[in-house]
């Protein structure tokens, strides 16, 4: 269980990051520059696959007990 933890606290802080990068990336006119914006789509899929190695995780251990 203590995996699926580490894994819940890493999505957190790639979210955290990924969020802290979009409000410092945009432009005036709200907009992300074509670079900002393949850097940001990356962290926003590095977040969904963590968030899909959880639920492989949780859905073992519920298996498994």
């Amino acid at each position: 269980m203590s995996k699926i933890l580490e894994l819940r606290e890493k999505r957190a802080k790639a979210w955290d990051a990924a969020k802290a990068f979009l409000d410092a990336k945009r432009g005036a006119d709200g907009m992300l520059s074509e670079e900002d914006t393949a850097t940001y789509d990356k962290m926003e899929q590095d977040v969904m696959n963590l968030g899909k190695e959880i639920e492989r995780l949780e859905r073992q251990a519920a298996i498994d007990v």
